[in-house]
Parts: C-alpha cells; sequence; structure tokens
C-alpha cells in the first residue's frame, strides 16, 4: 500500500464479500475489483489525467494479481488473470517519468520477461539493484516491494522472470524451478551490464526462495558485488525436514495407504482451505510434479530438496552480504540465515534480525512493513556502494 498498488477501502470492501470456503469467491471479488479500478484507469487515461490512470493501473495490476493468486493452474482464469495483472502493470510503466523498460531475455530458446528502470534518462553510471522473487511471486510485484525504492535512492532497478518464477511458468508451463539458478541468471547478468547507466556495482537481493537463487548465483556469478538474501536458505532438505518431519518415514507411512484413499484424504482437507489448495497445485506445477502420484512427488521432493544445498560452496561468496531474516520465523529459518553468514568468506558481512518491537516487523520477507525493510537494506547497500 505504500506505493500506492492498494488502497484499505478497497481492499476491506472485498474483504467483507469474501466467503472464505469459497475458492471461487476470492477470485470473483477480486478480479471484480481488479475490473472496477482498471476501467477508472481507463477513463482518466482518455481524459488526460495521466497521475490517476498511473495510480489506478497499479492498483488493478495488483487486484488482478491477487486474484490470481487464489486461481489453482486448473483453473481457466489462471492465465488471464495473470496477463491483465501484467498488462495493466505496464500501462502504469509507460506513463512513469522515466518510463520502465520492458525487455525479454532469451534463455533455452524461451524469452523471459524483465523490467529495467532508472531514476532518469541521462544514462549516468550508478549503482543497480537487481532484485529476484520467490516461490510464488509476480515479477509486477517485486517491483513493488523494493523497485520504487530503489529508485527513489538513486538506483537503477532490474528484475527478470527466471524458470520457475511466476511468469515465467505462465508463459512457458515447462519452465518450472531449477537448483543451478546460476546458469539462466549468466544470460541475465550479460543482458543488465550491457544497459545504459549500469556500472559494474551490481546488488543482488531475493525474498523467501529467492533467498536460496541469490545465494546460489553469488558463488558462481563474480559480477555480484553484494548480496542480500532475505531470508537465506542454503539447505532445503534442513528446513522440509523442519517443518515436515523426516520424509523417508513419512513416505513409509504413506506407502501403507492406498492411494486412492490417501488422495481422498489430502483433497478433502484441502477444500476447507482453497488458498492453501491453489498455492499446492502451483508449487506442483512449478516442481513439475503436477502429474504425480503422492509417493512420486515425496520421491521427488526427497530428490530435489537434497540438490537445493549449497552449505559447501558458501565459501565462495567473498562479496559483501547482508542475511536479513524476522525475529519470529522460525528456529530453523535464523540457524539457515546464520549458516550462511558463518559460512561465506566475505570480509563485509552482516545479519539483520527484524522484531516488532525495534522494527515494526516480524512477518517473512517483511511483507508486514516493506518501507522499514527497504531502509535496512538500502542503508546498509548506501555504504557498501
Amino acid at each position: 500500500m505504500n506505493e500506492k498498488a492498494a488502497e484499505i477501502g478497497e481492499c476491506l470492501y472485498v474483504a467483507r464479500k469474501i466467503n472464505e470456503k469459497n475458492g471461487d469467491s476470492w477470485i470473483t471479488h477480486w478480479a471484480d475489483l481488479a475490473q472496477r479500478v482498471e476501467l477508472q484507469a481507463i477513463a482518466s487515461y482518455k481524459n488526460g489525467s495521466l497521475h490517476s490512470a498511473k495510480n489506478a493501473f497499479l492498483r488493478a495490476s495488483n487486484y488482478y494479481r491477487i486474484a490470481e493468486y487464489g486461481t489453482p493452474p486448473s483453473n481457466n482464469r489462471f492465465d488471464k488473470l495473470w496477463n491483465k495483472s501484467k498488462e495493466c502493470f505496464q500501462k502504469a510503466c509507460s506513463i512513469f517519468e522515466p518510463k520502465i523498460q520492458k525487455y525479454e531475455i532469451l534463455f533455452d530458446g524461451k524469452k523471459l520477461s524483465a523490467y529495467f528502470w532508472s531514476p532518469d534518462d541521462k544514462n549516468i553510471r550508478r549503482p543497480t539493484l537487481f532484485a529476484v522473487g520467490g516461490n510464488d511471486t509476480s515479477l509486477e510485484e517485486v517491483c513493488l516491494m523494493c523497485g520504487f525504492a530503489a529508485i527513489r535512492r538513486g538506483y537503477n532497478f532490474f528484475t527478470f522472470d527466471f524458470p520457475g518464477h511466476r511468469g515465467a511458468v505462465h508463459k512457458y508451463h515447462d519452465r518450472i524451478k531449477r537448483y543451478d539458478m546460476e546458469v539462466p541468471f549468466k544470460p541475465a547478468f550479460d543482458f543488465l551490464e550491457k544497459l545504459p547507466g549500469v556500472d559494474d556495482r551490481i546488488a543482488l537481493t531475493g525474498f523467501s526462495f529467492g533467498g536460496y537463487i541469490v545465494s546460489r548465483v553469488a558463488i558462481y556469478e563474480p559480477r555480484v558485488k553484494a548480496v542480500i538474501p532475505n531470508s537465506p536458505i542454503v539447505d532445503l532438505y534442513e528446513i522440509s525436514a523442519a517443518f515436515m518431519g523426516d520424509i523417508v518415514k513419512l513416505k513409509n507411512l504413506i506407502s501403507k495407504i492406498p492411494p486412492y484413499w490417501l488422495e481422498k484424504i489430502i483433497n478433502a482437507k484441502l477444500n476447507k482451505f482453497p488458498l492453501r489448495k491453489a498455492f499446492k497445485e502451483y508449487t506442483n506445477m512449478t516442481a513439475g510434479m503436477q502429474n504425480a502420484s503422492i509417493k512420486e512427488k515425496l520421491d521427488m521432493i526427497d530428490k530435489m530438496q537434497k540438490e537445493y544445498s549449497i552449505k559447501e560452496q558458501l565459501k565462495e561468496i567473498i562479496c559483501p552480504a547482508l542475511a536479513l531474516i524476522g525475529e519470529d520465523e522460525g528456529g530453523i529459518m535464523i540457524k539457515q540465515a546464520e549458516d550462511f553468514l558463518s559460512g561465506i568468506s566475505s570480509s563485509e558481512k552482516q545479519i539483520y534480525k527484524f522484531s516488532l518491537e525495534k522494527d515494526g516487523s516480524n512477518d517473512h520477507c517483511q511483507l508486514d512493513n516493506r518501507s522499514r525493510s527497504n531502509e535496512v537494506m538500502f542503508n546498509w547497500l548506501d555504504n557498501i556502494f
């Protein structure tokens, strides 16, 4: 809301109308609000009221995004709502001064979307914040989380839809997650360093699963001159074990339940929580598990999560590093942040733990106080650059 991409009155209006046990209720009411605000944006634009149009397009984009977030990939509105969110955001992009630039990065025969934004059109060389989303973030949402803050502080801003990111999966359903994220990030860095106004001061920050990605990329990519994982993930298997328990024991237990009944039990529970069900379906999709049985999914999770460990390679990180973590994110997440800090070879390294008492934030990735999170990150970056 601090970037004018939502208004409390509109959000509370929709919240009153939603039936929490009806997934279609979430989708329909948020989409209806998005459409209404989009029509207001179009009217303002035609009237020449560009500032009003820009703000309304941002809100419409965000509301379409919220509708899409609760839409399972099996629903025929899944791609449509994402497209509407992207279209409204890009209409706002063209109104900003200077404009937010849209690009496409070619990787593995696919065109992955990217945004680049500079504080002015003078092509003055300045530092750049390269931001990376998480498991369920949209590219437009990443811009709202820290892009506007970067521009206000005189930084360039860049982000792109890497394989497994929401926009990439919408465009190409086979562009799923991979553990070796340094591979798709190389062409992104190749592209970024050639843009006007970009010097070698490139900081890489990532949210949630992006905390794994930026830590992994910083190991292999010398063009990363500062890294800010939020929160650091250095061993995904360790995190899963903390939340799910022993996966091997879980597989043995599940193998004793007939597959038909297992699916029935899981679906019965998930039907009570439509948003959780939509998120599970999306996660299965990004991991390439949407058509697998429960046992096959657990086997794939077991294999995949062992690949997503970078503890042994952390010593290769030598650039300045800032680990961000919420005090109440849980013991395992705090341990991962501490393991990150102790494992890297950087001479300039720091951990910052957010708390409600000190910072007004205890949420994952500081979603409850992005202003404070950006203050901490950019205060540190200003000293580094």
